[in-house]
């Protein structure tokens, strides 16, 4: 259905620009208060020919078609780009070229759905919508895009997982896991810099009051600020060395959020032992972004 309209609003729009009629508005920057009116067909066919080189997976007949300030500013990122595809399939379902009125550029606009098979074996499915600017020349000059991701597709979607809560009649319990982005992955950085330096206020500035601590040996304890010195007092140095950072929430609940760290610690002590291992901690924000607990688990570092 949802096709459907697109579609209808695309020949709409074509029937309201006919014969240079005005339709529409800018509301934005130079041209604010100016209307639309029909493009050419001309443009239509480049950005046609666009398409069959993108799907022949051809960046030199592809950027053929570009201005040369495009080619210079993109044409590199683009290539790199296309060497990771093994093939490509874009689809267009209506395009509608149109210009501002008084302007001899064009804006094609474009809705599409696209195939992609990347050379590393993962597969990529996606609805577009993509305006393609055409200078004077008839070439492009830039070209944005916007897009939905089916829920086929294998990676790329902003939630998925599951989160099983232990709790009986949890309301949480089956949602799917997000990304989270409230700052963090630079708290966790934050953090490992001032650990390692041994610097209190450092590490006292990413906690809450209290951190409630899972400790490997599956004892639980209580952090705060207060005890911070008398921990680090116990240590020589201190070589905290995170692999991965990955953040998350539970999707459609509050901002509260958690962080899994997949590191590397070691610790030497002043008696001269010497704690050496891979670490997997999961740490979890409150509301006012800080650390209010952490549970870790260790193994023996591999050779």
């Amino acid at each position: 259905m949802k096709k459907l309209l697109l579609l209808s609003a695309f020949v709409a729009a074509s029937f309201i620009t006919n014969a240079q009629q005005k339709a529409g508005k800018i509301l934005v920057q130079e041209d604010k208060g100016k209307s639309f009116q029909l493009g050419s067909e001309k443009s239509v066919q480049t950005v046609l020919k666009a398409v069959d080189a993108f799907n022949a997976v051809n960046h030199d007949a592809e950027v053929l078609l570009w201005s040369d300030e495009y080619v210079k500013r993109s044409g590199e990122g683009h290539k790199k780009s296309m060497e990771t595809l093994k093939s490509v399939s874009n689809k267009p379902m209506a395009i509608l070229p149109v210009k501002v009125e008084g302007s001899s550029k064009e804006i094609v606009m474009v809705q599409s759905t696209e195939d992609r098979v990347f050379k590393n074996g993962s597969k990529q499915n996606l609805n577009l919508f993509e305006m393609f600017f055409i200078d004077e020349a008839g070439k492009i000059e830039n070209m944005v895009q916007y897009s939905s991701i089916p829920a086929t597709n294998e990676f790329g979607k902003t939630s998925g997982g599951k989160y099983i809560e232990s709790k009986p009649g949890s309301d949480v319990n089956g949602r799917a896991l997000q990304f989270s982005n409230r700052g963090e992955v630079a708290a966790i950085e934050n953090y490992v810099k001032a650990y390692n330096a041994m610097d209190v206020q450092g590490v006292a500035a990413v906690l809450a009051d209290v951190v409630t601590v899972n400790n490997i040996d599956g004892s639980i304890s209580k952090m705060t600020k207060e005890n911070l010195s008398s921990w680090f007092a116990n240590y020589t140095s201190l070589d905290w060395k995170p692999i991965i950072i990955l953040p998350f929430k539970i999707k459609d609940t509050d901002p509260a959020s958690g962080i899994i760290v997949y590191s590397t610690e070691k610790r030497v002590s002043k008696d001269g032992t010497v704690w050496d291992k891979n670490l997997m901690e999961v740490f979890s924000f409150n509301l006012e972004g800080k650390i209010d607990s952490v549970t870790q688990f260790s193994r023996e570092k591999s050779n």
